[in-house]
């Protein structure tokens, strides 16, 4: 994946910002075929055709989270976090006020999208080829660098995927998430890479000493590692594969049958990115100025090459 030329400016401005935001401070490839749903407070689609915007409007939508802070999770009784807030405003524009949810692992997400069990994903999943053959994507609303939550003093030296396999250290991802395609990319070694269903089993593990770092988004570590005692985040840094950085970028995403709400939803989407109404709701959740300018002008089509899907 060829990051455009007119967005690198942006993702240097990203990586050298976010360094300063990390002082201050001191989102896989592929879907689980098989994955269990649990379902809080929701109503689900039964796989059918697509529907009008005016049957949303009617009816209402759900939409897919995956119990990962600051991303999209559950908190008495109520979908929040970053994707989820940011989708019901941008909804209620929409004329769609009633915002149901369903919680499923991280991996399951694409796969109950189609099966008609979600409206939407609002878990801040970074757009990619792959993905985009499968769901229709809104363009993004942050782009982010990948970082590592390690023990205070980073005795491992870690600074990018290049630095765990000299290390030897086993590394903890997400299943399902980009970071597990980035190891392995970048030439670590399977037997170092240990997939973890959900972020808190993620952050079990590193504090329970069964791995030794874990590799998430930069604004994920932040804000995991800001509630435990004896860990911090590395400096974030963009993933080089093949010689090409992987621009990192979060987004929405919808079936491909309805491209009528994903269109009416990035248009709004979109308005609110040049009226700089985005930061104001998702600051709360640990997200900075810099990675939302950094998603300014970017599209889908940057991201993927020139079609979605």
């Amino acid at each position: 994946m060829r990051e455009p030329k007119r967005t690198r400016g942006l993702w240097r401005a990203l990586a050298v910002v976010s360094v300063l935001a990390l002082a201050a401070a001191g989102c896989g490839d592929d879907d689980d075929d098989a994955a269990t749903d649990d379902d809080a407070g929701t109503t689900e689609g039964d796989g059918g055709g697509a529907a009008g915007l005016d049957e949303y409007v009617e009816n209402g939508v759900t939409i897919g989270i995956a119990n990962e802070r600051p991303y999209g999770y559950e908190e008495g009784g109520e979908a929040t976090g970053e994707a989820p807030e940011l989708a019901k405003e941008i909804f209620s524009r929409l004329g769609i006020d009633q915002v149901d949810y369903t919680v499923t692992d991280f991996g399951a997400l694409i796969n109950g999208l189609n099966a008609g069990r979600m409206d939407a994903i609002a878990a801040g999943m970074f757009i990619n080829e792959e993905r985009a053959e499968q769901v229709a994507f809104a363009d993004p609303d942050y782009c982010a660098t990948t970082a590592f939550a390690v023990p205070e003093g980073n005795p491992d030296d870690l600074s990018d995927f290049e630095s765990v396999i000299d290390s030897g250290i086993n590394l903890g991802v997400l299943a399902g998430a980009v970071e597990a395609g980035y190891a392995t990319d970048s030439g670590v070694p399977d037997g170092q890479i240990n997939e973890f269903q959900t972020t808190p089993d993620l952050f079990d593990a590193l504090t329970a000493g069964r791995i030794d770092a874990v590799a998430l988004t930069a604004i994920t570590v932040r804000e995991q590692v800001a509630e435990l005692e004896g860990f911090e985040a590395t400096e974030g840094f963009v993933p080089v594969i093949d010689g090409e950085e992987q621009l990192g970028c979060g987004a929405f995403a919808f079936r491909p049958e309805d491209q009528e709400l994903r269109d009416a939803f990035n248009d709004e989407l979109n308005a609110m990115k040049e009226a700089d109404e985005i930061l104001p709701i998702i600051e709360p959740f640990g997200f900075t100025e810099t990675e939302v300018e950094a998603a300014k002008g970017v599209t889908v089509e940057d991201l993927i090459g020139g079609g979605e899907g």
